[in-house]
């Protein structure tokens, strides 16, 4: 068996060859400093309609209780960034990580083949994989592993690489014990992002209240989007990019090095006036491969109406 730093080191190494571009360690425990912030963030019904979000409060504090015997959780970033010239210019509506493929599927396929290999070379060993799933709480469990801070936007932030990342864990019971030296909230006095939000979604540093996050109403609502928000915003019918375009963490960030986040669909305007035509089959046959299937065809149109 190796060392417990060798493997620390080669599993960073294999991650990084896989196209991460960070990742850490961090011993399970139990998030009791989040119990009172999360508690009151529930009560102020700033969930919105998520409502399985208040569910299993036990288990999102203390991801013992999802695999037995479980040591350590593996937190994986990778970026989605890509530059814009030649690769998606004009008017383009949805956010940037939706413009290239699932990344449920992409993260979730690499992180299986980590795990294997984390398996056939220190094994053996169980493990549970979370992308954007689960019970876990990803930044904080990404803050714990050092490799970066929470920022005032609510997202993490990786000294000199930014905030265009999607986070990724792998919950197991190897030991992979680490000196992690946590990283500092190097916000300060900057507010640009809470400045930038068109429909104050980040009244609150770090407190992001979805019920007026324009993210959270073009992707995850069901409901009619309310009048009182209608009209902030024209640059988006999936997703909002605002906060992190104004973060001046992001001035140079990290290019993503997994090519399937690059663009594989676009939404000017003309291309949204078309959805009003689609059938449900159609939508499927062309944006079924993208994340765009998660607000569905009816989502999209009410979300084009809100702009137009």
């Amino acid at each position: 068996m190796a060392e417990n730093g060798q493997i620390a080191s080669g599993i960073r190494g294999k991650a990084l060859e896989m196209g991460f571009s960070a990742c850490g360690f961090a011993p399970v425990a139990r998030l009791s400093e989040w119990e009172s912030f999360y508690d009151q963030w529930i009560t102020e019904g700033k969930h919105g309609s998520l409502d399985y979000l208040a569910k299993n409060r036990a288990l999102r504090l203390n991801p013992a209780s999802l695999l037995p015997g479980a040591k350590t959780v593996i937190s994986l970033a990778a970026s989605y960034y890509y530059p814009t010239a030649g690769n998606d210019t004009g008017d383009n509506l949805i956010c940037r990580y939706a413009r290239g493929k699932d990344y449920h599927k992409v993260l979730k396929s690499r992180c299986k083949k980590l795990l294997a290999w984390i398996h056939a070379t220190y094994g053996p060993v169980s493990g549970r994989i979370f992308v954007d799933s689960g019970v876990v709480l990803e930044k904080e469990w990404a803050r714990r592993a050092g490799l970066g801070w929470i920022g005032k936007h609510g997202l993490l932030i990786i000294p000199g690489k930014g905030s265009w990342f999607l986070l990724c864990e792998i919950l197991t019971d190897l030991e992979v014990e680490e000196e992690n030296t946590l990283v500092d909230d190097r916000c300060g006095t900057c507010t640009r992002c809470m400045e930038a939000c068109p429909t104050g979604a980040l009244a609150s540093a770090g407190r992001l209240d979805l019920r007026s996050c324009i993210a959270y109403l073009t992707i995850e609502s069901k409901a009619e989007i309310p009048e009182s928000l209608k009209g902030k915003w024209d640059h988006t019918i999936y997703g909002c990019d605002i906060c992190q375009e104004a973060c001046p963490w992001n001035a140079a960030p990290e290019i993503s090095r997994m090519a399937e986040f690059f663009p594989v669909v676009r939404m000017d305007r003309k291309a949204a006036e078309s959805l009003r035509s689609l059938d449900s089959k159609a939508f499927f046959e062309k944006y079924g491969g993208t994340p765009l299937k998660r607000a569905g065809l009816s989502g999209l149109v009410r979300n084009y109406n809100c702009i137009t």
